[in-house]
């Protein structure tokens, strides 16, 4: 439904200005009215293609909106106040834009859980499902600090595998840069000089130097092929469907197979232990938790889990069904939270013991890249030396031939 922004004098005199959504600009005012507020403006929030440059809301904005938002219903502030005292500080448009709409549903007497799920690409399953528990147990204060801990851990997490993968991604730019000035710059000036001279060069030379030629004469379209490039693998990367394929590639490799599930191990015993803290059912924690497996195997048995517990199988002899899935340790580990009563405890430690061996992991492939690309470096630095030098060679020979004519 439509997002509209207003200016309006109330009952007192004072202007307030607010969000609304309804399905017209005339039906904004009518409500508004029905509200005994005197319409001033109303203008509509564009969506659509203009929404693809909205800020985004971060992980770590999110946790600290959910910290802020327990602390304060701790305090015995309105679930309306609270919001509107962390609009008015956020700097993050689109952070403000939600929470202006939030704090109007929440006054017209819209749950908060239905009023985010608007918002389903900021507020994954796993956020809205644990809002709508802790409003229905009356423990919302609760649920928000699950949030908090539960996003900080994962935004903690994410920022060790960036890290860790922040090296090699730096030495594969820097090549690509050296590459392009190589070729950009250095190669046509090369080329522009010994292609006028009448000298009988070697085939391969001939096309090193006609490449560079035509570079240096369409720089600027070259520029352009180059970032045109650049957008489109910025396209394909984001599309689900070619994500997938290259998870589904990546996890061919057996270093980085490994990492993956244990990532997506971490995610899915994190996941279901804050969901069953917070007082959702097995059966809904175990459907929402399988939404965080990003690998397709692992994602297709886990969404048997939910089926097969309501039939009144235990977790544990669901996941013995899929050893060769989940790792053994996982099956037992849970097996005995089950038999302690401390299932959401395990599943915590559980998702705290991955996500250091996948820091581990991530280290030691790390360290074992770095020699290969220190290789690849020199490869690629001897490739264009022989570019740019084979081909002065080829025409100092061919001047030497020409002389002893």
């Amino acid at each position: 439904m439509p997002l509209f922004t207003y200016k309006a004098e109330n009952k007192e005199g004072k202007v307030v200005q607010e969000t609304i959504q309804a399905s017209s600009r005339e039906e904004a005012a009518s409500l508004l009215r029905a509200e005994e507020l005197q319409v001033l403006t109303i203008k509509d929030v564009k969506q659509g293609v203009s929404s693809l440059f909205d800020a985004k809301i971060s992980i770590a904005e999110k946790a600290a909106f959910c910290r802020f938002l327990a602390t304060m219903l701790r305090a015995g502030l309105s679930l309306h106040e609270a919001i509107e005292i962390i609009k008015q500080e956020s700097d993050n448009k689109k952070m403000r834009k939600v929470l202006a709409d939030a704090s109007s549903q929440i006054r017209k007497g819209r749950s908060l859980s239905v009023t985010l799920s608007q918002y389903k690409e900021v507020f994954d399953p796993v956020f809205l499902t644990i809002v709508k528990a802790g409003e229905e147990s009356g423990s919302l204060e609760k649920a928000f600090d699950y949030l908090a801990k539960q996003l900080s851990r994962s935004y903690e997490f994410s920022q060790k595998i960036k890290g860790a993968l922040m090296y090699p991604l730096v030495i594969i730019t820097a090549m690509v840069g050296v590459g392009f000035l190589m070729i950009g710059f250095v190669l046509p000036k090369i080329s522009a000089v010994f292609l006028k001279m009448n000298i009988k060069l070697p085939t391969i030379t001939r096309i090193i130097l006609s490449f560079g030629s035509f570079v240096g004469e369409n720089l600027f379209l070259a520029l352009g092929a180059m970032f045109g490039l650049l957008i489109l693998a910025t396209f394909i990367i984001a599309n689900p469907k070619t994500r997938r394929a290259l998870l589904l590639l990546l996890s061919k490799i057996p270093a980085v197979k490994k990492i993956m599930d244990q990532i997506d191990v971490a995610r899915f015993s994190r996941t279901l232990s804050v969901l069953l803290k917070s007082g959702v059912s097995i059966v809904d924690a175990l459907n929402v938790s399988a939404d965080s497996l990003t690998q397709p195997k692992l994602f297709k048995r886990a969404r048997q889990f939910s089926s097969s517990v309501a039939k009144g199988e235990s977790l544990s002899q669901v996941l013995v069904k899929g050893k060769r899935v989940f790792p053994l340790i996982m099956i037992q580990t849970i097996k005995t939270g089950e038999k302690t009563g401390a299932l959401e405890q395990v599943l915590e430690e559980l998702a705290d013991f991955y996500e250091s061996e996948v820091d581990f992991r991530l280290k030691r492939l790390t360290s074992l890249i770095e020699p290969v690309l220190m290789l690849v470096i020199g490869i690629a630095v001897g490739v264009m030396v022989i570019m740019v030098v084979a081909p002065i060679y080829s025409i100092v020979g061919g001047l030497q031939e020409t002389i002893g004519r």
